[in-house]
């Protein structure tokens, strides 16, 4: 009996703690993570730095020929060599769920990466951001690389 009220409880707390922002929050984080994205598009390091730390950290996941690849690399290395060769990229993400807690906030969404204007990869997006002096910073992103599952019409 006393586990059952136990489990009761502590259902009750976590139904009154709401699991994503009900204020305009939401909308800047998105911003954040949209701006994170023109920089890339765009090959723009001072875009992605001025809504990120310096000390983030991006992380993939991917499966090839059957092996897990796990890769981590700093936003530092990555914003040193964005403007070398000529390759364009876009990447844009859709139906976004943002979570919020205080200054903590996640933004988990699938997205389609195109290189050279050709379809690379589609996969799930997560960005870490922390409220820092009152503007949100991405802090990490982990993301998978999945090239034989993108949807039709993205």
């Amino acid at each position: 009996m006393k586990g059952w009220l136990a489990a009761i409880a502590a259902t009750a707390m976590c139904l009154g703690t709401p699991a994503m922002a009900q204020d305009d929050s939401n909308a800047a984080i998105l911003h954040s993570v949209d701006e994170f994205l023109r920089g890339l598009n765009e090959k723009d390091p001072a875009v992605i730095g001025a809504v990120s730390t310096k000390d983030g950290l991006l992380a993939s996941h991917r499966m090839r020929e059957g092996k897990e690849i796990v890769r981590f690399r700093s936003f530092a290395d990555d914003l040193s060599t964005i403007n070398e060769g000529d390759d364009t990229f876009r990447e844009v993400y859709w139906d976004p769920t943002v979570l919020v807690r205080g200054n903590i906030a996640v933004v988990w969404a699938e997205y389609s990466f195109d290189l050279n204007g050709k379809r690379s990869h589609c996969g799930i997006d997560v960005f870490n951001l922390i409220k820092i002096e009152g503007a949100w910073k991405v802090t990490g992103i982990q993301y998978t690389v999945e090239p034989d599952n993108c949807p039709k019409g993205r």
